[in-house]
């Protein structure tokens, strides 16, 4: 039979049900402009009905409070994550492609901006006005000059791409640092909920809306994963304890419970290039435990770091890579057969001269030189010279990696700054040596009638050992080419290509004609040299002539800018849409408080309500009926 004093239990768990409504609905208005806060709804349930065994059955027992718990929706979490990593990477692919277009624009007018296209054609004009008075060394100064102006466009184009992924290897690191600081934020966290929730019967909603933030923080710089499980005691059966696993880069796991993995960024040793044209210290991103790679140039990978890293390393997936097909053992050398096109071209070639990283059959040595050479059936055969320093390379290679692959840095599939430099360094190099070629032609004589035969007129800065580099008598269509003896085009970049000093100092040496030309006026020298910038006989870049090498580079970075502008307005799009789906979800609604709050305050009225007329029972009930 049911107590006498039921009615006033039950009326009591509607009275403490909607309290606790009330304040929850408080909390919520309190934290309606709460970053990463999810609205919290209290879990009530009937309480056990009392069996009356009467012919009305069970009686009511009123309400059972559970707890306040969040209303939150895995499902868009999870989109949300997925997209904010592409959207994270296209945002730095924008931002930096931006900057690219700005460093090759070229605009007339008001708010001129003098690029390629300007300073060659200044220079190509100055040519022409030196052709029609070869016998005025003031026309002589006036191309040196215009020479010098293309010779430091590059060398400053040049210098800016290197500063920039200066900048975008310094922005790595912060970005690893930030992983770092996620996780640690994270593991704690977990560490605070499990405590909170190890009753059983509380529900850490705050830190978990924390704990949340926080991956949305994370997947904007890597992919994300997570799972939570439950903990499982000694026999197998469920605890109240979860087990809350976070995974980063296609897979590998970055927290796990209370504990974290740490990421640390290790500098290249100047003994350690992968690129010719790369700065120094660039970093490689490792897990501090297993010092195994990252793996950034993985396909799966997403976020901000591989926007960074595809912008700082992306060689247009034109990296050094071949079959390695001898291993001497002796001499300490392994020579490596390569099959693409643009690693038989000297011009095209990005390897460190000396001093580089090649991987073997998957595992790192590093080399003091390097030499090619391409036989008759035009098959090129690249020779390393490793280091014998026991601390570079504890051991040597064997022999049976043979038949295996080898190369030198990742084979990046994105534009990037590497792939820009290569550009600029092929461009230079095809020009000044064919632009040699014609100026030191045979009888080549100067405004005095000295002879020049051999000699150049473009070439390059030795900026480690002084001077300028002698590319007499070199070949950029050489067959052979070894790197510890020979000095050739390949030393020559946009950043150290200059007119030969001898030139720079006595503009009267400069080659105008041949001898078989009567008279100093002659100029057929020039005239050759003006029809190198035009005719495609002469010089070809990419298919176009030597004038069109901005336009190639333009039509390079317009469509690099275009497709992330694409991609980040496609991401950004979708986000703000996942975004309102879960703030449908999860956020605070201003209106949809304003009627709760309305509605339980009605509840919690009529639960006093009920106990005030049942209390007027109880008292006649106790105090005014006789016996």
């Amino acid at each position: 039979m049911a107590s006498t004093f039921m009615g006033l239990n039950i009326s009591y768990s509607g009275l403490v049900a909607s309290n606790a409504a009330l304040n929850t609905t408080a909390n919520n208005i309190a934290n309606i402009e709460t970053e990463g806060y999810s609205r919290q709804i209290v879990n009530q349930t009937a309480s056990a009905a009392m069996r009356a065994f009467a012919s009305h059955g069970c009686i009511g027992a009123g309400v059972d409070t559970l707890g306040a718990e969040r209303v939150r929706d895995i499902y868009y979490d999870e989109k949300y994550w997925t997209n904010n990593s592409k959207l994270g990477e296209y945002d730095k692919k924008q931002y930096y492609c931006a900057i690219i277009e700005q460093y090759l624009m070229d605009e007339r007018g008001t708010n001129e901006i003098k690029g390629f296209t300007t300073i060659f054609g200044e220079y190509h004009a100055a040519m022409d006005s030196f052709s029609n008075h070869t016998d005025e060394v003031d026309y002589a100064l006036e191309f040196i000059g215009k020479a010098g102006n293309l010779c430091e466009y590059f060398n400053i184009l040049y210098n800016n791409f290197q500063k920039m992924q200066t900048d975008v290897n310094d922005e790595i690191k912060i970005k690893v640092d930030e992983i770092n600081n996620v996780a640690q934020q994270i593991a704690l966290l977990n560490k605070q909920i499990n405590m909170v929730e190890a009753n059983g019967n509380t529900v850490a909603n705050d830190l978990r809306d924390k704990r949340d933030l926080l991956i949305d923080q994370l997947s904007a710089v890597v992919d994300v994963q997570c799972e939570e499980k439950v903990v499982k005691d000694d026999g197998g059966d469920d605890t109240n304890l979860k087990e809350y696993i976070v995974s980063i880069a296609g897979g590998q796991t970055l927290v796990h419970g209370n504990d974290y993995r740490k990421l640390e960024c290790v500098q290249r040793k100047t003994w350690q290039k992968v690129n010719q044209n790369d700065v120094d210290g660039l970093y490689d991103v490792r897990w501090t435990d297993t010092k195994s790679d990252l793996g950034l140039s993985a396909r799966n990978v997403r976020g901000e770091l591989k926007g960074l890293f595809e912008m700082r390393d992306g060689n247009n997936d034109e990296a050094f890579h071949g079959t390695i097909s001898a291993v001497d053992r002796l001499n300490n050398t392994v020579t490596v057969r390569t099959t693409e096109s643009y690693l038989n071209d000297m011009s095209k070639s990005t390897l460190p001269t000396t001093n580089g990283q090649v991987t073997l059959s998957g595992e790192k040595f590093y080399y003091d030189s390097f030499s090619f050479e391409t036989d008759e059936d035009g098959n090129t055969y690249y020779t390393f010279k490793l280091s014998e320093d026991r601390s570079k390379n504890p051991e040597k290679p064997k022999t049976t990696i043979v038949g295996n692959s080898a190369r030198v840095g990742e084979r990046v599939n994105y534009q990037g700054i590497p792939y820009y430099l290569e550009q600029m360094n092929e461009w230079v190099r095809d020009y000044a040596y064919h632009f040699n070629e014609i100026y030191g032609v045979e009888n080549a004589t100067d405004y005095n009638g000295n002879t020049h035969e051999g000699d150049i007129f473009f070439t390059g800065d030795n900026l480690a050992g002084g001077g300028q580099y002698d590319l007499k008598g070199a070949s950029l269509l050489a067959k052979s080419y070894d790197s510890a003896t020979g000095v050739g085009y390949f030393m020559l970049t946009a950043g150290n290509f200059n007119v030969e000093k001898s030139i720079q100092n006595d503009a009267s040496t400069l080659a105008t004609h041949t001898g078989e030309v009567d008279g100093v006026a002659k100029c057929d020298i020039i005239d050759n040299l003006k029809d190198l910038s035009t005719n495609k006989d002469k010089m070809t870049f990419r298919g176009n002539n030597a004038a069109s090498f901005l336009i190639c580079l333009m039509g390079d970075s317009g469509l690099n800018a275009q497709s992330a502008n694409n991609f980040q307005e496609i991401y950004a799009n979708i986000e703000e849409s996942i975004a309102n789906s879960r703030f449908s979800v999860s956020g605070v609604d201003s209106d949809e408080e304003a009627a709760n709050m309305i509605k339980f305050q009605n509840a919690y009225n009529l639960a006093s309500k009920m106990i005030s007329v049942l209390n007027d029972c109880y008292d006649r009930l106790i105090t005014q009926t006789g016996v």
